[in-house]
């Protein structure tokens, strides 16, 4: 082999190697990437379990009194009028009216059920406001997802309220 052909071997094989050894090294670097962010995940995860077991007794507190607190769920109907009773004693409470009620089909979470109903309410600003108030104290398990609140036009001294209620109920265990 003359000299030439021997630089150009030598040539040749530094670029075969020197590639090799990039191209290994980008894939080193790919590899490191990836378990670099699944260990940042099982660091977040674990940080976040360790939160959720340090509160544990918290939750535990809370599941014991939703167990004990909160209505069983007997029939769609029973809790419609449930719902509706509690609606009707709060408004003749304080002096509200409630022209509009209208049952809806029930929401479903984890091992609860609700009574929806859509009202209509029309009365004065704080007695409205009051009734709002003591409807939804957390013993009663009644919800407010939507309300819209505008004047009455017929009486500017009152409001108007057309608003959705859900009341949750404890589903009993299957």
């Amino acid at each position: 082999m003359t000299a030439s052909e021997q630089r150009l071997a030598l040539a040749l094989g530094v670029i075969l190697i020197g590639g090799g050894a990039f191209m290994g090294l980008t894939k080193l670097k790919a590899w490191k990437q990836r378990v670099d962010s699944v260990a940042s995940d099982v660091a977040t995860r674990r940080a976040e379990a360790d939160e959720l077991l340090a509160k544990q007794d918290f939750w535990e507190q809370r599941s014991s009194w939703l167990s004990e607190k909160q209505p069983p769920f007997t029939k769609p109907g029973e809790a419609i009028t449930n719902v509706l009773n509690i609606v009707d004693e709060l408004a003749t409470k304080h002096g509200v009216s409630v022209p509009g009620k209208q049952p809806n089909e029930a929401g479903e979470r984890a091992g609860m059920t609700s009574a929806v109903v859509t009202l209509r309410v029309l009365g004065e600003m704080k007695p409205v406001m009051n009734w709002l108030y003591e409807l939804q104290q957390p013993g009663s398990f009644i919800v407010v997802p939507a309300m819209t609140i505008t004047p009455n036009e017929e009486d500017t001294a009152k409001i108007e309220v057309n608003m959705r209620i859900e009341k949750w109920f404890r589903l009993p265990p299957t």
